[in-house]
């Protein structure tokens, strides 16, 4: 499923030596993730996420605080995928460090799935993060906007909380497959936003049209999440741009204050609509 992301030629990831029929080759980490965001290809030395924020979104998902989102997420997926395919394939794009698609790999085999699982962000520490944690599943490092899979070779992409390419989907997805999005709900952490700010504004929902996609489902999930620990506060806080440029003093009274939050969430499911060559 894995392509060279210089020339597109096929590579195995599995492979003690990871190299194309080009010679293009790349290096496996200890931990069992693959680079393959070529060094020209990076707008940054260090592009993606920092360190401290990855490590806050586990510290989060460890207590399990949007486990109801990861569950909503395997039902719509066990609902419209084919638990036919052997195996059925789930990409993460901008997967993190790895939470969501462990989460839907395990689900989905709960349910009868013989599921694959792989994902990709383009923050090294991110993936290595998320490699050391989920071994039964691939993580590489790469753009989201040039995914190193081989066209039509998924059965299902998620796309949780970051930014993807809908023509890399339809390229890699196959005939009939489908891609999850999960983006913040205008009421999402409304109560952070409050103490942080005199005036809060809503997040806006995206309507975005996708060429080639047919939309199946398109619903909010909304619901209240306690927060009953310091630990828990700084975690859901350091998951958000907000925590980076908040007075220390600040910082200090909202973590006294925030009590609860409301966690909502826009969930879209789409499918690949078959071309008339497929017919």
């Amino acid at each position: 499923m894995w392509q060279c992301p210089l020339c597109q030629a096929p590579i195995a990831l599995t492979s003690s030596v990871i190299k194309c029929s080009n010679n293009h080759s790349f290096d496996k980490a200890k931990a069992g993730y693959v680079n393959l965001l070529p060094v020209q290809f990076k707008k940054s030395k260090s592009p993606g996420d920092d360190k401290n924020m990855v490590r806050a979104r586990r510290d989060f998902h460890l207590q399990q605080g949007y486990a109801p989102l990861k569950q909503k997420m395997v039902a719509l997926l066990a609902q419209h995928g084919h638990a036919n395919a052997q195996p059925f394939v789930v990409y993460d794009a901008g997967c993190g460090e790895g939470s969501y698609l462990n989460a839907c790999v395990e689900g989905l085999n709960k349910q009868g799935f013989n599921t694959l699982g792989a994902g990709s962000d383009i923050a090294k520490i991110a993936v290595e993060l998320a490699a050391k944690a989920f071994k039964n599943e691939q993580f590489v490092v790469a753009s989201s906007f040039d995914l190193p899979l081989q066209d039509e070779s998924i059965d299902a992409a998620i796309q949780v909380f970051a930014p993807g390419s809908s023509e890399q989907y339809h390229r890699v997805l196959k005939a009939d497959g489908l891609l999850m999005t999960v983006d913040p709900a205008p009421q999402h952490l409304i109560e952070l936003k409050a103490l942080i700010y005199d005036t809060p504004e809503f997040h806006k929902v995206s309507g975005v049209t996708r060429n080639g996609f047919s939309r199946i489902s398109d619903e909010t999930l909304s619901f209240t999440l306690p927060l009953t620990s310091e630990t828990q506060r700084i975690a859901l806080i350091k998951m958000t741009p907000y925590y980076w440029s908040l007075p220390a003093q600040k910082l200090t009274h909202i973590v006294q204050q925030l009590n609860q939050v409301t966690a909502s969430f826009s969930i879209q499911l789409f499918r690949k609509q078959r071309s008339e060559s497929d017919d």
